[in-house]
């Protein structure tokens, strides 16, 4: 082996056992009712989002269907 690689890995540190480290307990940290509240105002945006364009996209279908019919001779053409 050359003497670099083996130097590099002599002096790599040595990994430490969990929770040895200093800073914030990993159990204890969690995003909270703040961060619920703001995934649940995204899904619920989202899904107010989706809602509206289904129901757009179904009126400009059922727009298009209603101005490629031939109109009747009998009624008078509407606006």
């Amino acid at each position: 082996m050359p003497d670099g690689v083996l130097r590099l890995l002599l002096a790599s540190p040595t990994p430490s056992p969990p929770g040895s480290e200093g800073g914030l307990d990993p159990n204890s940290v969690s995003p909270g009712v703040i961060g619920f509240l703001a995934t649940f105002a995204l899904v619920l945006v989202s899904l107010l989002l989706f809602l509206n364009m289904s129901s757009r996209l179904r009126r400009m279908r059922y727009r298009e269907e209603h101005r490629q019919q031939p109109p009747d001779d009998e009624t008078p053409p509407t606006r």
